[in-house]
């Protein structure tokens, strides 16, 4: 089962790097945005070991670029030292420039072996940097699309408890309506059989709901 499935994966991998070949996609781990939706906690193992996969290729690539630059100055330096130290060999201390010369040639040929190693090294990193860069958008898709069924089924679930709630809200409103409306007419009934003034004898004895009622009669009664 576990082979049958890491075989599935592996399946569903190369086919989306397959769909991404002709996608320029930015460098994930340059933008803002991937950051900002995948902050440090939800960051799954595999996903933290193809972002530092990735950060590793894109350094590499920015190192490389300044040892070159580096090369460069050090190969111009040792060019004007073999110019100054050129001799036809009549000079008496010819053979200490011709020493000198020597080193100066060893130096250089290091040099363009480590110039070329980075040149060739140069035309490999982008494809291995995009490579990297389409592994770790895979594992954020797959991440991405976890979350979003997962969060999908829990809307599916707080829509019909909102459904359900506010069958039940609904109810609770009519009930307390009804229930109002039947206070106004008893309490108005009362106002009207006894008067405002026998009614607050008994209302000091009971905490009831009145409503609009005690004002009206209340207003009726200063009239009077």
């Amino acid at each position: 089962m576990r082979n049958g499935k890491r075989t599935k994966e592996e399946e569903l991998e190369e086919r989306y790097l397959e769909s991404l070949r002709y996608v320029k996609v930015p460098l994930l781990t340059l933008d803002p945005r991937w950051h900002q939706l995948f902050p440090d906690h939800l960051k799954t193992r595999k996903l933290v070991h193809l972002e530092k996969q990735l950060n590793k290729l894109i350094q590499k690539q920015g190192q490389t670029n300044n040892d070159l630059k580096e090369y460069e100055k050090t190969r111009k330096i040792i060019m004007n030292n073999v110019l100054n130290n050129m001799t036809d060999g009549h000079e008496i201390d010819s053979p200490i420039r011709s020493k000198r010369q020597d080193a100066n040639q060893k130096l250089l040929e290091e040099l363009r072996q480590k110039t070329m190693e980075a040149e060739e090294l140069l035309d490999r990193l982008p494809d291995e940097i995009t490579l990297a860069n389409q592994e770790l958008l895979i594992e954020s898709m797959r991440i991405c699309y976890e979350t979003l069924i997962q969060n999908t089924k829990e809307i599916e679930w707080e829509e019909q408890w909102i459904g359900k709630v506010r069958e039940e809200l609904t109810e609770h409103i009519l009930m307390k309506q009804e229930k109002e409306l039947r206070n106004t007419e008893i309490y108005k009934y009362m106002h009207d059989l006894l008067g405002a003034k026998v009614v607050e004898i008994f209302d000091r004895e009971h905490d009831v709901w009145k409503g609009e009622i005690e004002i009206e009669h209340k207003g009726a009664d200063s009239a009077l």
